[in-house]
């Protein structure tokens, strides 16, 4: 037997894949490094979607297929700061599917539109919301709680350390001088009552030795003989 599902079971889980994807949809900008990836087609003359949001610094890759009859292109300006960028080199042919990547780098509202003839003047136009990346808030490490100190234990005073007193220095005696002894003076010789002095007595003495070497001479010769 073949059990049918019944309608509103049906009903439910399409309701429920349609509210999954509006959810994709409406999901906001990829975080900054990751690319992303959006798909865009041009007909005449319209681009669909015609508003797109990325972010500044981040890849994005435009999946673009032209779905019209003529020969389309991609274009993107900043009109404020004067910056324009072709996404393709020539133009997409009608049924042709290409990708190009590029990185939108100024943040901004910059205008997409077809460059080929009076396309854009036509409505072939839309906005790519460009928004400045989000600043990272930085994750402050929870402070380390400093271990509380040991309390030092006081140390025993130390007794005062008896001081010995110095020995008296012996007080050296003064040396004695020695009392010079006086030397005896000579008097000199008084003169006798005949006042010869020096040179008179060595005279006298010298002849009293002449004399006697004369006297023993003559003795001698008296033995001889």
């Amino acid at each position: 037997m073949t059990r049918r599902v019944p309608r509103r079971r049906a009903l439910a889980v399409i309701a429920a894949l349609l509210g999954l994807l509006a959810g994709l949809l409406a999901l906001p900008p990829l975080a900054s490094g990751q690319e992303q990836r959006i798909e865009v087609q041009l007909t005449e003359f319209s681009i669909t979607p015609n508003s797109i949001t990325v972010t500044a610094g981040v890849p994005v890759t435009f999946v673009v297929s032209n779905t019209g009859g003529a020969q389309h292109n991609l274009e993107f300006e900043l009109e404020a700061q004067g910056l324009e960028q072709v996404l393709f080199d020539t133009n997409l042919q009608p049924g042709q599917t290409r990708e190009a990547t590029i990185t939108f780098d100024t943040p901004g509202q910059w205008v997409m539109y077809c460059p080929v003839g009076n396309h854009r003047a036509l409505g072939m136009e839309g906005t790519v919301i460009v928004q400045a990346a989000a600043t990272p808030t930085p994750t402050t490490a929870p402070a380390a709680t400093p271990t509380p100190a040991a309390t030092p234990t006081a140390a025993a005073t130390p007794a005062p350390a008896m001081t010995p007193t110095p020995a008296a220095t012996p007080t050296a005696a003064p040396a004695r001088t020695p009392t010079p002894t006086p030397m005896p003076q000579v008097a000199p010789p008084t003169g006798g009552a005949t006042g010869s002095g020096p040179a008179d007595l060595l005279i006298a003495g010298l002849l009293a030795l002449g004399l006697a070497g004369v006297v023993a001479g003559l003795a001698a010769r008296r033995r001889t003989a």
